[in-house]
């Protein structure tokens, strides 16, 4: 079953950083369309159907948890000695948010935060806000211990082995040494030691790119014709394969295979090349050969050794296209999935 989700945009609020210095809270902006509810209104609804409370499934609301991390937010004082709250809140602020909490005094009113959306240290030349990390440590290491077995850095670490072989995906040596990456450059020789290139010769990675962030906004039919979706490749690598600026090429992967326009480039070194991140997948069932230069699509789901997933290097070959030619995809009919 395929659930309708609200996207972040529909909820209540998010909280994130991106760095040390700031945070960020972004607020609803629109109304959840059509069906879509929240992922956790649909935890709690299927808690209800195993027979849970759902009082114990979500015992507080999105909106007094985003408070809660509000109000107990912290900033660091001007002196850089300490920290003390970041928000002020007045019995009129919970009675406006609609939440439960205390009045307090902090470095900002809470609404004015809010209304916002972000807060950032200010820096200045000189300014005590400097950080070293393990300062403590390296200035006595018996009194002030890292949370490690041995109290100590440590170069031989049985802690992550543990940890790594925990997940159940793959071991690792307890000693740090190079492990070379799967789909990586290695994986592009068949015979390493002799330096022989195999059947994927190339090196794919993906890149953000102009066009969408992600996959969001890949139907505008004017960004697809700003910012083509084209596969890129040094010219030593296209006139090896008789390859031409904006022709249409064949990459194939271990997983797959897509068609694209080619840009033929210096901008980037011999042996790589390049498919922008995020294209809608246009599957030929018939080949299935994908015709939108889905990265998604000839990229293996393969986990590393900490459970994460490998999108962004992928080994590949490509050839010119010897099939029907390939209409700008600013052409194609556009797709609007809520419609």
């Amino acid at each position: 079953l395929v659930l309708p989700v609200t996207t972040e945009w529909e909820r209540y609020g998010t909280i994130s950083t991106g760095n040390r210095e700031i945070l960020i809270w972004a607020s609803q902006v629109l109304e959840p369309m059509y069906e879509c509810q929240s992922d956790d209104w649909i935890d709690e609804q299927l808690g209800v159907r195993l027979g849970l409370d759902p009082s114990e499934v979500r015992p507080i609301s999105l909106k007094q948890e985003i408070f809660n991390m509000i109000a107990t937010s912290e900033v660091i004082t001007e002196d850089g000695k300490g920290y003390e709250p970041l928000v002020s809140i007045t019995a009129d602020d919970l009675a406006t948010l609609g939440v439960e909490g205390e009045p307090q005094t902090g470095r900002i009113p809470i609404l004015e935060f809010k209304q916002r959306g972000i807060y950032q240290v200010e820096r200045y030349e000189g300014d005590p806000y400097g950080y070293i990390a393990f300062e403590d440590f390296r200035k006595d290491p018996e009194a002030n211990p890292l949370r490690t077995e041995s109290g100590k850095i440590e170069i031989h670490c049985q802690a992550l082995v543990d940890r790594i072989y925990s997940f159940g995906w793959d071991t690792i040596r307890p000693i740090p040494a190079y492990i070379p990456a799967t789909e990586g450059y290695e994986d592009t020789f068949s015979d390493w030691e002799n330096q022989i290139k195999g059947d994927y010769p190339l090196q794919l990675f993906t890149l953000h790119y102009g066009r969408r962030s992600h996959t969001c906004f890949d139907n505008v039919l004017q960004l697809r014709k700003a910012f083509p979706q084209e596969f890129m490749m040094n010219p030593v690598d296209a006139e090896a394969r008789g390859i031409k600026h904006g022709d249409t090429v064949l990459i194939t992967s271990r997983a797959a295979q897509s068609i694209r326009p080619v840009s033929v480039t210096n901008r980037i070194m011999p042996g790589v090349t390049i498919l922008p991140h995020g294209a809608w997948l246009e599957l030929d069932d018939d080949t299935m050969i994908d015709q939108a230069g889905s990265d998604n699509w000839i990229t293996r789901d393969l986990p590393d050794m900490e459970g994460h997933m490998g999108w962004n290097s992928v080994n590949v070959q490509v050839e010119k296209w010897t099939g029907a030619p390939l209409a700008p995809d600013y052409t194609w009919p556009q797709r609007i999935p809520l419609a």
